[in-house]
């Protein structure tokens, strides 16, 4: 009995975990090409950020010389193998969350005069941290 009940409990705690969706955290959800895509993370909403990611498969972080980057600006292209744009936005923060289809995809992240490229398979239930780090100005 006490075994079936503490699976029971383990079962609820899990859905709750499951269950948090951007709205219930504050983080406004857009949406370009029909994927989905979440931007920001400064100061304490990068808690929510945490909730939230098991519902994004591709995390993108920015950095500059290792630090997260705490303001807005960070212009981010996610590009499909047919050179074709599926999303365009500025990011609000150091955090962008996508989650496209399966596929291969070229992530070209520009900020202050700095452009950098990745380029990575998403395949399955596979989830991409991606962290794009700016050199310092000299």
């Amino acid at each position: 009995m006490k075994k079936t009940l503490l699976g029971l409990v383990c079962l609820l705690a899990v859905g709750q975990v499951l269950a948090v969706d951007e709205a219930s955290v504050g983080i406004k959800v857009r949406q370009q090409s029909g994927a989905n895509f979440v931007t920001g993370g400064i100061g304490e909403e990068a808690e929510a950020f945490l909730e939230i990611s098991p519902r994004y498969p591709i995390h993108l972080k920015f950095q500059q010389g290792g630090r997260d980057i705490q303001s807005k600006g960070v212009q981010v292209k996610v590009i499909d193998v047919k050179g074709e744009s599926l999303v365009e936005a500025v990011a609000e923060g150091p955090l962008f969350y996508v989650n496209p289809p399966s596929g291969r995809w070229k992530f070209e992240i520009a900020w202050q005069g700095q452009t950098l490229t990745q380029t990575k398979d998403l395949t399955g239930r596979r989830y991409l941290d991606l962290v794009f780090d700016f050199k310092r100005p000299d």
